[in-house]
């Protein structure tokens, strides 16, 4: 098997923009989406023709989230999996694993924090704000998100919303050496049976009222979404192994999943397990084009689109980490057209300007702040994945 996947690399950017694209499809459909509580949802019935025409590409965008978590696991325990099959141990070296992971996450993670500033205080401006335009405040989200305190103060999202999900990554790393060593003493099967009972207790299970005081604290607990993570890891494992899923389980699988967690996201009462699913159906996807015979042949030259969505893959995660502040400042620029232009013409302008300036500037940012500090690849390891990410 290669050492690179160009077909996780394609992945990994077809979710960075689904992500992208979601949240600027949100900007003109506001409340349309599946996402969030089921009594804001706006009733599809009523929806404009552009909505009802771009909701099935777009509305689901947010599935990109559990779609990276799923891929983060996968090529983080790849190499790890693949040295256990040909030596016969883990032999992993903590000191090690967590500096690679840490020059992979921190250094264009730092950078976007002042991005991020930027565009929150454009935005404070733009719509008048005072809120946003405190110093002392500034001060205070750059740090809670800087040092990875939003279990402490979950108000520290409001400086980028898709920073939760780095938290849920930092705490998956920190994890991830007990993880292995239980997979290895009592099997995968068992530890995916006992994260899947745990992340289905996190979604189904009303909080004691003992402990509402500390609900908002558990929503960035790690169990609650490892499971999974774990499914990425448990596919490299058998990719490692070379017991591949066949093609039809995969496709099965994954549509079969999708198309419940699609259903339950529509239904009230399962609403909550709709991420599960989807996750499990992304888990099939992973598996599909995982597999050797779903590889191009003659690498990413004659690809075609794959090699174009594989280099995508390379920048997915600054794309991740700017597009939301990008949005902001793109927003708040239009407050500088004249109220008519702007009512009649800004969303034009916005999704002009942002549909090129946003995936350029993540480019840009990959080659500042995020290529200089990879780590090489050694010993035939795939680069590693960019730690992802949701709203």
């Amino acid at each position: 098997m290669p050492s690179r996947l160009l077909n996780i690399d394609a992945l990994r950017g077809v979710a960075a923009l689904w992500v992208f694209a979601y949240h600027l499809w949100n900007v003109f459909a506001p409340g349309y989406s599946p996402q969030g509580s089921p009594a804001d949802h706006k009733p599809l019935a009523d929806a404009p023709a552009g909505v009802l025409a771009s909701y099935p590409l777009c509305a689901y965008g947010y599935t990109g989230v559990g779609l990276f978590f799923v891929l983060s696991g996968f090529c983080i325990h790849l190499p790890q999996a693949r040295k256990h099959h040909t030596k016969g141990t883990d032999d992993l070296v903590p000191k090690p694993f967590f500096d690679r992971r840490l020059r992979r996450l921190y250094p264009a993670f730092f950078a976007s924090l002042f991005l991020s500033l930027a565009g929150l205080i454009a935005m404070g401006y733009a719509n008048d704000k005072p809120e946003l335009l405190q110093p002392s405040a500034w001060l205070v989200l750059v740090l809670v998100n800087a040092f990875f305190l939003l279990a402490l103060r979950p108000d520290g999202l409001a400086l980028n919303g898709v920073y939760w999900t780095l938290w849920y990554e930092v705490q998956f790393y920190f994890a991830y050496p007990l993880l292995l060593k239980l997979c290895r003493r009592v099997g995968f099967g068992g530890v995916a049976a006992g994260l899947l009972v745990i992340e289905l207790l996190f979604t189904f299970m009303p909080t004691p009222d003992v402990l509402q005081p500390f609900a908002k604290h558990f929503e960035w607990f790690f169990l609650r979404r490892y499971f999974e993570w774990f499914l990425g890891m448990w596919l490299a494992e058998r990719v490692a192994k070379g017991l591949h899923l066949s093609r039809g389980v995969s496709l099965v699988g994954a549509v079969l999943a999708a198309a419940g967690g699609v259903a339950c996201s529509h239904m009230p009462d399962l609403w909550a397990g709709h991420e599960i699913l989807l996750a499990v159906a992304s888990a099939g996807v992973v598996s599909l084009l995982a597999s050797p015979a779903s590889e191009p042949k003659g690498g990413s030259l004659s690809a075609g689109g794959r090699g174009v969505l594989a280099w995508c893959g390379d920048w997915s995660y600054s794309l991740y980490l700017i597009h939301m502040p990008m949005l902001h400042l793109l927003n708040s620029a239009l407050y500088l057209l004249p109220d008519s232009v702007r009512e009649e013409w800004g969303g034009w302008v916005y999704a002009g300007l942002a549909i090129p300036l946003v995936p350029a500037t993540a480019w840009v940012w990959y080659r500042l702040f995020e290529k200089p500090f990879l780590p090489k690849p050694t010993g035939g390891e795939r680069r590693d994945v960019s730690p992802m990410p949701t709203t």
